[in-house]
């Protein structure tokens, strides 16, 4: 009996563990469990009762009311069990799930932490940029600008320019011009022809002289080793003055100027434009061609 009791307790112990999925209500079995346990009392007794002092065995009626009392005891005694099992397999189920809930809790922690950084190394290139952007825009605004001074101090230069040509040589013709500014070159006199053949292609830039004056606006630099404006002129006369008698001298003199400026690839790069240019040129002009060649080892 003692036995009984004490499943009777483990069962109500275990029963009392909090579990979701089992629906028995509690209260109500605890209520029978409380009238079994008097029954079994009243059962304690009558046997205590009827043995002392006596040899004679209780009643058949009390012995089989014993055996149904015996026999629902093992059904509560089953009953528990199985209610038992039901609450550890609903109990090892919550464990393994709350230990995923960790696992999946852990590792969701460290994925939002990644996609922070992630997030703030973004944010940090999106701002760098916008920076390096607002800086570039800034930059070409200023350099817009400057270049809009630069043009309209320049219009502003020529336009006063072209007055002070025009009050000092507008009077001349062409061809007169041109034979002072050439007289001004043979007597070396090379700021005087700078400022003639300046003045002959602002007053008569269509002429048929003008290709020649600017040709020699280009020797009146190099003369004076201004080979930098030089080459802007050599330039501009091969560019603007293609078909004139002085062009393939306007392009092999560049080349010679762009080699004093120690620039030597765009140098070699004249001289065979010039063979490709103008391949019927003068034996004396080739050779000087073919010696500048050498003399920079052009490829």
């Amino acid at each position: 009996m003692k036995k009984i009791f004490s499943v009777l307790i483990t069962g109500i112990v275990f029963f009392a563990v909090p579990a979701r999925a089992v629906t028995i209500n509690i209260g109500e079995l605890a209520e029978r469990l409380d009238r079994i346990e008097d029954a079994l009392k009243g059962v304690q007794k009558k046997l205590s009762n009827n043995y002392v002092g006596s040899t004679k065995k209780p009643e058949d009626s009390s012995g089989d009311k014993l055996d149904t009392m015996l026999m629902k005891l093992q059904e509560t005694e089953q009953t528990l069990r199985q209610l038992t099992g039901e609450v550890e397999t609903v109990k090892f189920a919550q464990d393994g799930l709350q230990e995923r809930i960790d696992r999946i809790s852990a590792d969701m922690s460290l994925r939002f932490e990644e996609m922070e950084k992630k997030l703030q190394a973004a944010e940090k290139k999106i701002a760098q940029f916008e920076s390096e952007k607002n800086a570039a825009e800034q930059a070409q605004k200023e350099a817009a600008k400057k270049k809009k001074e630069q043009k309209a101090a320049a219009a502003q230069s020529a336009k006063q320019k072209q007055q002070q040509v025009q009050e000092k040589y507008g009077k001349k013709k062409p061809k007169e011009l041109y034979d002072e500014a050439f007289a001004s070159i043979k007597k070396k006199q090379y700021k005087t022809a700078q400022a003639q053949f300046e003045a002959f292609l602002i007053l008569f830039p269509k002429d048929e002289l003008a290709g020649n004056a600017q040709y020699w606006l280009g020797e009146s630099f190099f003369a004076r080793s201004m080979f930098s404006q030089a080459a802007v002129a050599f330039a501009e006369g091969f560019k603007n003055y293609r078909s004139s008698q002085k062009a393939p001298d306007n392009l092999f003199k560049l080349g010679v100027t762009m080699a004093k400026l120690n620039k030597k690839e765009e140098a070699c790069i004249a001289f065979k434009n010039f063979a490709k240019e103008y391949p019927k040129v003068s034996d004396s002009m080739k050779k000087r061609l073919e010696k500048e060649i050498q003399k920079l080892s052009c490829p």
